[in-house]
């Protein structure tokens, strides 16, 4: 008798041991399943990745619904990346939640597993006209140690789930945490390169990619800077268009632009914006410097010497030349991006850059013309390989006072 109560005893717990052990085959089946998924997949389409996955662990578990939540950096909101739903679910707003708010809300803020076996008791939970019942539970999305989103595991029966089935959950959202963190990495890659691609409108190469981390470039706003604003046009360039054909007009101007701007970058400068025949530069951007004047004249000298080197070869390639005048004026002026959030031009603005243009538009033919302020701006032993001639008081259009303007005599 005793005999057999020890044998029915051995059984017992060999078929434990052996349902345990196909549940934990099971789970490492399950796990090794969501990794493959991740095996040749596009983080273009990740929305789908995280369908794929919620698919194979509601197919697995049979469980009615399985969501996946991350946080908004920006918002600070929880908001649905994915789920997985037995049958068709209806069309409902986007589900938002806060830090703290609802059961997914304070799973986030705890980082801890919270398991509901009845929602419709529970005073914390958020139904947002989902119309919800039976048991939820939810588990936060840890990556590099902090919380990142939670997954939520819903059934349509209430006291669903048990304690292995908790822990189980914990180690799917291990897995999943895989797949948030290589989402997250695209998308900040994703923005690194649209920041850079910005910036690269703007600056040379090498210094777009020191400020591709500086966020008074690719934030909304502006401050003021004391700057240096370089102005280059094409004289009598309204005649040309009319005297010549359109196709020659595009290319003559296309070749301008491929002069002049690499001589802005050469020296630091940021091209604010083409003008249609001319160019605007600034000097002081992102940070202000004292060589900022010299730094523009020397830029101005240097775009004089590549008109002429072009002007040749349109000659030579049967195309009409051009002549340019530039016109620098320093001061203070408004620096920052100006649009919206997903379409902004960083700018200048204020009198430099009124009074540049207004400079530019009195130059002669291969002429450059400055204001009183950056020649009064120039650091004392600055070595310029130009002279200077005063023009006078004279007004300018735009400008409430006279200006002392200077001619750069650089040949």
């Amino acid at each position: 008798m005793f005999e057999r109560d020890i044998e029915s005893i051995l059984k017992e717990r060999l078929v434990s041991l052996e349902e345990g052990y196909e549940q934990k085959i099971a789970e490492l089946s399950l796990l090794k399943e969501l990794g493959e998924a991740l095996k040749g997949a596009s983080l273009a389409h990740w929305s789908e990745l995280f369908i794929g996955q919620l698919d194979i662990i509601k197919q697995a578990t049979g469980i009615f619904s399985v969501s996946v939540m991350l946080i908004d950096e920006d918002t600070q909101n929880l908001y649905i990346v994915s789920a997985s739903m037995a049958g068709d679910s209806p069309k409902r707003p986007p589900i938002l939640l806060k830090r703290g708010e609802g059961i997914a809300g304070k799973v986030f803020e705890t980082a801890r597993t919270l398991y509901i076996p009845d929602v419709i008791k529970d005073p914390n939970f958020s139904d947002r006209g989902t119309r919800q019942r039976g048991s939820l539970a939810c588990v936060p999305i840890i990556s590099e140690g902090s919380c990142i989103g939670v997954i939520n595991f819903r059934d349509n029966v209430t006291s669903s789930f048990g304690p292995n089935d908790l822990r189980f959950f914990e180690l799917i959202a291990d897995q999943l945490s895989i797949t948030a963190s290589l989402v997250r990495t695209y998308q900040d890659l994703l923005d690194l390169e649209k920041k850079r691609m910005n910036l690269g409108r703007y600056f040379s190469p090498g210094l777009a990619e020191r400020l591709v981390a500086d966020d008074r470039m690719t934030e909304l706003g502006g401050q003021r800077k004391m700057v240096s604003v370089l102005f280059a046009d094409v004289t009598g360039f309204t005649t040309m268009v009319d005297a010549n054909a359109v196709e020659d007009v595009v290319e003559v101007l296309n070749r301008f632009f491929e002069t002049v701007v690499p001589v802005i970058f050469k020296h630091g400068g940021m091209l604010d914006k083409f003008l249609g025949d001319g160019v605007m530069a600034v000097f002081g951007i992102p940070d202000p410097d004292d060589t900022d004047p010299v730094r523009a004249i020397a830029c101005a000298v240097d775009i004089q010497s590549g008109i002429e080197s072009l002007r040749e070869r349109l000659v030579k390639d049967n195309l009409f030349p051009i002549t340019v005048g530039i016109g620098i004026a320093t001061g203070v002026a408004l620096a920052g991006n100006i649009g919206t959030k997903n379409q902004m031009n960083y700018t200048v603005i204020g009198e430099p850059v009124n009074l540049a243009q207004r400079l530019e538009s009195i130059c002669d033919p291969g002429e450059i013309i400055i204001s009183n302020v950056t020649m009064d701006m120039i650091p004392s032993g600055s070595d310029i390989h130009a002279s200077f001639e005063p023009m006078g008081a004279i007004r300018v259009k735009g400008i409430q006072r006279d200006v002392n303007p200077m001619k750069v005599i650089y040949r």
